[in-house]
């Protein structure tokens, strides 16, 4: 178990100097955000020109084309925009296309759109790329995005941007597809003197957690903060009530990222096309009664938003059984194929390979977590360029996976995050990057986990409950770009008398020493360990949480990671 640590081992004011430390410097406006934190939506450039088209469309009689983009914060930019111009025209048709597997934005559905009449193209979270599809449409297109133009070519003349990407006086480049869409509401608003946008700031928040935005950019802590604490949208609160047991009535972007987002995520990766146009139905009118699918309801009528979200935890159980399988028989292919012998798990799929390219990013992560190696899972396509996934390791010393394919100069793209992103490189580049990466990452033992730790005590150090307190108290403003914090403690004495092993399973322990309480699921070979010895000393790696029971607060050490140092000690 190694680690190191990040930033200073700060002994005072724990919680702020840790965030000083990761950019903050208006601790006033990111504990207690507020409406002025929001940039004006007229910073976005066209939003001028997007506004003029909404005035001289939504009273005209053809309908809109609205594209939902085929992850959460697609599916968030999609019922924002529905539901705005629902209300400023109830009657104004709409008329939505859901992609049936992986595609972006026009990629699938250009030539359906292209045979109708349509008033315009509502494309939100997705179309800043797709200048070649839109001049086959002959009506005006609305893209409302957030990703990186790939290519500098001059947009289709019916194409609309509005991009905060693309926009210099917009200074949040971390805000999601549904955060851009709802500042767009927000111009509507302001422009036409509505005060319709402020009831979809929860589905802002969800788009902005779901696609891994910056929860540390002021921007984003506003609509994050505002939009959780009024969730209006009946869906996302059937999903939160759904899942009220393992987040423990904690409605935060952790919990929001950990248990609602990869419900969503799992009925677009494997639910079917009827199940997805349910999904998207729940998020604009999940009141509605429709008649039970519900094993044994016998025609009886429930909320359309129960249904799908019942329907969402079946599908993410459905993908785990999909993913199992996969992960068993790509294992042989591995290890028969000797490829965990490199440094990167580099896996090209083959036509006997035969599973949908949405299942990818999941596979990866498995395989990686399996091998304990930075793994990419691709195909290669008829242009000669392999495509795909790419996972790398959190607990590691490569911090970026992303960061390391980049400085080979060999990839064609790589996009997303530093541990999660998505691949493209030639064919004939595959050699050289295992060269390359054998070379240059021989030194790091991906099978050691390597941790980096914000804090560094010993067990018996007088502050360590005061800094557990204090940042147990915060657990509501951690997330991406401000991830947990890591504790590293050291020298932890314990004996059979601080050890309580509980849960229905037994595979729950706590170990309680001086005022905290050191937990540790999903344990039993940690406590079989445990077992064998009257006394331990142990280093431990966990994140700092409280435990709120009948009006007490304890301080507790969720563990990650522990070594033990000595089993036959007298103390």
């Amino acid at each position: 178990m190694k680690y190191n640590l990040v930033n200073k081992n700060f002994k005072e004011n724990y919680s702020r100097e840790l965030l000083k430390a990761r950019g903050v410097t208006d601790f006033e406006s990111f504990f207690n955000p507020s409406e002025k934190l929001l940039q004006s939506p007229f910073d976005l450039d066209n939003i001028s020109e997007g506004i003029q088209f909404i005035q001289d469309t939504i009273n005209t009689e053809l309908p809109y084309a609205l594209v939902v983009d085929c992850d959460v914060d697609g599916y968030t930019s999609a019922a924002i925009i529905y539901q705005y111009l629902k209300c400023l025209n109830p009657e104004k048709e709409i008329i939505y296309y859901i992609h049936s597997a992986k595609q972006h934005g026009l990629e699938d559905v250009w030539k359906d759109i292209a045979v109708e009449e349509y008033a315009g193209v509502l494309l939100p979270d997705a179309g800043s790329n797709d200048s070649c599809y839109a001049e086959q449409i002959n009506c005006p297109i609305l893209v409302l995005d957030h990703h990186i133009l790939e290519e500098k070519r001059e947009l289709a003349p019916n194409m609309i941007l509005i991009n905060n990407q693309e926009s210099k006086a917009y200074k949040n480049k971390n805000l999601s597809g549904a955060g851009v869409t709802w500042q767009f509401c927000r111009a509507l608003d302001e422009t036409l003197g509505k005060d319709y946008a402020e009831n979809f700031i929860d589905l802002a928040a969800l788009g902005v957690i779901a696609d891994m935005m910056s929860v540390i950019e002021l921007e984003n802590r506003y609509i994050i903060t505002k939009g959780l604490a009024n969730i209006k949208n009946f869906f996302f609160q059937t999903l939160i009530d759904k899942q009220s047991f393992p987040m423990k009535g904690k409605i935060n972007p952790t919990t929001i990222s950990f248990y609602i987002a990869p419900l969503i995520n799992a009925m677009i990766r494997v639910g079917s096309q009827e199940e997805k146009e349910r999904l998207f139905l729940a998020f604009i009118d999940g009141e509605q009664e429709v008649v039970s699918r519900k094993r044994g309801a016998k025609g009886a009528l429930e909320k359309l938003a129960v249904e799908s979200a019942r329907e969402c935890v079946n599908a993410r159980n459905r993908q785990n059984t999909i993913k199992e399988k996969i992960v068993e028989d790509l294992e042989m292919k591995i290890l028969k194929n000797g490829l965990d012998q490199n440094q990167i798990l580099f896996l090209r799929l083959e036509d006997e390979d035969d599973f949908p390219p949405e299942m990818n990013g999941l596979v990866a992560m498995q395989l990686a977590s399996k091998f304990n190696k930075p793994t990419i899972v691709a195909r290669l396509n008829d242009e000669g360029y392999i495509r795909g996934s790419a996972r790398g390791l959190n607990q590691s010393e490569l911090v970026s996976f992303k960061d390391f394919l980049d400085s080979t100069s060999l990839f064609e793209y790589t996009v997303g995050h530093d541990n999660a992103f998505g691949i493209s490189i030639p064919n004939h580049s595959l050699s050289r990057l295992h060269d390359i990466a054998n070379k240059e990452l021989a030194h790091i033992d991906f099978n050691e986990n390597f941790y980096g730790v914000n804090f560094v005590r010993s067990a018996s150090a007088t502050d360590l409950v005061d800094l557990i307190l204090d940042l147990g108290e915060q657990e509501d403003i951690w997330g991406q770009h401000n991830a947990e914090p890591l504790i590293y403690i050291s020298e932890l004495n314990i004996t059979d008398a601080d050890i309580e092993v509980v849960g229905q399973r037994q595979d729950t322990v706590r170990i309680h020493k001086n005022g905290v309480t050191y937990m540790k699921f999903w344990a039993k070979d940690f406590i079989e360990e445990l077992k064998q010895f009257p006394e331990i000393q142990m280093n431990i790696i966990g994140t700092p949480n409280l435990n709120r029971w009948n009006g007490m607060v304890t301080p507790q050490i969720l563990i990650c990671s522990y070594e033990i140092l000595d089993g036959r000690l007298r103390f």
